[in-house]
């Protein structure tokens, strides 16, 4: 039997232990690689080549993670399927992993049933979205006439925003500080507020507090 092999990715020391327990009691899987860090992944994949790759979505502040490390692996390992599992599930983050090569979201909410499900699915060559999730993304990239218009417009316009950019507004909403997100990049200070600039132009506010008052609707596309 021709076995499926895996590597996973993910800061905790227990979600990467239950996951690997379960995913190993398939009789065609084989984990090959379990990473905390995504410096490790990234050196682990050029020795045990894997042809999925189970990654949580945020990592560290000192980690590569999110859009920047799925553009990272699809550079590096091409033909590696990558499956995004995250606790930040929502409609905007999964469109824009998409878009940036990951071909399949998944919450971390789900049974673990539905992540062996989207594993197989994913190694076949399809794209794996939850039902719901398939739903809020497709409600997410509409046009909508009805009266939950203006809320769609500014969520559409937090999709638009681009990965960089995303990734700072993300880590600001959770608490980061410029300088924090700056080092967790490498970028530097004047580039993560030029994008946080930028982020705002497009979101249309004007200061952090109009922002946290648009979290609900960013977070909750």
């Amino acid at each position: 039997m021709k076995r499926l092999h895996i590597a996973l990715l993910d800061d905790h020391a227990i979600v990467r232990h239950g996951l690997v327990s379960r995913l190993v009691q398939e009789p065609d899987f084989e984990v090959v690689g379990v990473y905390s860090r995504s410096r490790d992944l990234m050196a682990g994949l050029v020795t045990e080549p894997a042809e999925i790759l189970l990654l949580d979505f945020v990592l560290g502040p000192c980690e590569l993670d999110g859009i920047s490390l799925i553009r990272a692996l699809r550079v590096k390992f091409p033909t590696c399927r990558i499956l995004i599992f995250s606790t930040h599930h929502d409609a905007a983050t999964a469109i824009l992993a998409l878009r940036v090569g990951a071909r399949g979201f998944l919450g971390k909410g789900e049974d673990m049933e539905q992540l062996i499900c989207a594993v197989r699915l994913v190694a076949s060559g399809a794209v794996y979205l939850s039902p719901d999730m398939a739903y809020r993304v497709a409600e997410a990239t509409a046009v909508s006439y009805d009266g939950e218009g203006k809320g769609r417009d500014e969520a559409l316009r937090f999709v638009s925003l681009s990965a960089r950019e995303q990734e700072v507004i993300r880590c600001y909403l959770a608490g980061m500080t410029i300088t924090e997100i700056a080092e967790k990049f490498h970028r530097s200070i004047k580039t993560i507020s030029s994008q946080k600039a930028a982020a705002f132009r497009k979101l249309g506010v004007m200061s952090n507090n109009e922002l946290f008052r648009i979290r609900h609707i960013i977070e909750g596309v």
